[in-house]
């Protein structure tokens, strides 16, 4: 069974705007956590920890999510590749919109209020390093399992 030219092209642009929908939207939520734990005054450490663990918990369910819904859907998918990479497509551009506004509707609410916690926050991973690479640790784990997901759901299948 050969696959057009044309719906592997769409395939791929759908695989590549629902990845970076899936990457962006995860990273805007381990964000917002960040910033409302600071405002609620966390220990900084808590609000790196849980603002990181958030984003991997998200992106791990959301990948499964689409992969499973990939799987179940992969006639009608087939069929209408180009209304599924225009969809995929507007979904990252919606995120983008969102990541792109988010610091500056946050700067609002900063400056209204003074904010010891993001000076002790920034102070916190300024003292300790190790924290920006656990930051890619936990990046590259997210990679991994979707990897592994992706491997067994298609080794399965």
């Amino acid at each position: 069974m050969g696959i057009e030219r044309n719906k592997l092209i769409g395939f791929f642009g759908i695989g590549i705007f629902t990845y970076k929908t899936i990457s962006g939207l995860s990273y805007s939520f381990s964000d917002l956590a960040k910033d409302l734990l600071i405002l609620l005054d966390s220990e900084p450490s808590w609000t790196f920890w849980i603002s990181e663990l958030i984003g991997l918990i998200l992106f791990v369910i959301l990948i499964n999510i689409i992969i499973n819904r990939i799987f179940e859907n992969y006639k009608t998918i087939s069929e209408n590749v180009l209304k599924y990479f225009i969809w995929s497509f507007s979904a990252y551009f919606i995120i983008q919109v969102i990541q792109i506004s988010y610091p500056s509707i946050k700067s609002f609410f900063e400056f209204e209020v003074e904010n010891l916690g993001i000076t002790e926050y920034y102070g916190y991973l300024g003292n300790n390093y190790m924290l920006y690479f656990t930051q890619s640790i936990f990046y590259y784990l997210g990679e991994i399992i979707a990897i592994i997901l992706i491997y067994n759901k298609t080794k399965n299948e």
